[in-house]
């Protein structure tokens, strides 16, 4: 998002810049993009070695506690996953829950049209969303047609967990899915300081995810 205008800035006033295709979020992307950062400012890095050091510690606390959960409830829980979103947070939501929590991608729409120069760029990032597995994104702006694709989605034997906007919630009713609002408009959860980003965000992202699936909502 915003490369092109990086490049131009680049191109006409010699402003360096980095692009970091994916957003963070866990603890992987998240200590991978903090020192990327560090390293393009030239930075002491001291200060961001000791934020990393205490919120991996922190999250990997939490983890292991909610991995306890698991183990128990594991049968009743989601193993395949769609998403709906623009190209960046797809990528970003798809890479966390296939590379970190191990579930299976199966449907991945994004729905904000990138110029043809970038797809083949964000399909090349899906290409290589984790270690064995390789997404192939479609690229879908009408919402009924949308709708018509996450209904070919093949979910398995578990419970389909879909993480979009409230525009999917008919589809999700039908295959009785867990619905996640990741995207506007979202009627169903009002936000006013909250993000699924980052080291916390995840964790958040997760609660919310499984809070669902126990729940059945």
């Amino acid at each position: 998002m915003g490369l092109g205008i990086a490049e131009h800035l680049q191109e006409k006033y010699d402003q360096p810049f980095l692009h970091i295709p994916v957003i963070p979020i866990g603890e992987e992307a998240t200590t991978a993009f903090i020192r990327q950062v560090v390293e393009f400012a030239g930075i002491d890095p001291k200060k961001s070695e000791k934020f990393i050091a205490e919120e991996e510690e922190l999250y990997y606390y939490f983890l292991d506690s909610f991995a306890d959960f698991f183990s128990e409830y594991w049968f009743g829980l989601p193993s395949r996953f769609a998403v709906v979103g623009d190209s960046a947070t797809n990528l970003a939501y798809t890479k966390f829950l296939a590379d970190q929590v191990g579930l299976v991608p199966v449907k991945q729409i994004i729905t904000d049209n990138p110029p043809q120069s970038r797809r083949e760029l964000i399909e090349t990032e899906f290409a290589k969303i984790s270690e064995g597995v390789s997404v192939t994104p479609e690229f879908i702006e009408d919402g009924y047609l949308v709708e018509q694709s996450l209904d070919t989605a093949e979910f398995g034997q578990s419970v389909p967990l879909i993480l979009g906007s409230t525009w999917e919630g008919d589809v999700a009713k039908r295959k009785h899915a867990l619905l996640i609002e990741i995207a506007a408009p979202a009627s169903e959860k009002v936000v006013i300081n909250g993000s699924y980003i980052g080291y916390r965000g995840a964790l958040q992202l997760l609660e919310d995810i499984y809070t669902a699936s126990v729940s059945g909502n």
